[in-house]
């Protein structure tokens, strides 16, 4: 999976863009072990994000919709894995710049308690979204 690497920033290997369409995304993803699908569409908010990740990962029933929440559940996933975010450029859109910087320290933090196991996130955009989801990502970093 190749794209015009993110600027530096705390995030490491964890968020990994993808330039291109999710049919593109799809076809690179098969074979590729434990992947799970998430609508950036429907991640537009903290709320919506924790909906689309418990859905998409079958969380358990008890599942808190807290950022805690969303860390122990990630955590137990038993063989790591990874998350595909279509559209990513809407992940968070409509939430306060604070929910997406959380979101990163909550994903590091599930890294570092699934390792060696692998867990990352890959933000798909189409091409003339791609600078935008860049550009805003790299935002997260300077906004602190």
């Amino acid at each position: 999976m190749t794209a015009p690497p993110l600027p530096a920033g705390p995030w490491g290997p964890l968020l990994q863009p993808w330039c291109g369409s999710a049919e593109s995304l799809v076809d690179a993803a098969s074979g590729q072990g434990q992947v799970w699908w998430l609508r950036g569409s429907r991640m537009r908010t903290r709320r919506g994000l924790m909906d689309e990740w418990a859905a998409a990962a079958q969380f358990p029933p008890h599942f808190g919709g807290t950022w805690d929440a969303l860390r122990d559940a990630l955590a137990d996933l038993p063989e790591g894995g990874t998350f595909l975010v279509l559209d990513a450029e809407q992940l968070l859109q409509d939430a306060p710049p604070e929910d997406f910087r959380t979101l990163v320290a909550v994903l590091r933090v599930v890294c570092g308690d699934l390792a060696p196991r692998p867990f990352k996130l890959v933000l798909q955009s189409e091409e003339e979204h791609y600078g935008t989801l860049v550009e805003g990502i790299g935002a997260m970093d300077t906004a602190e």
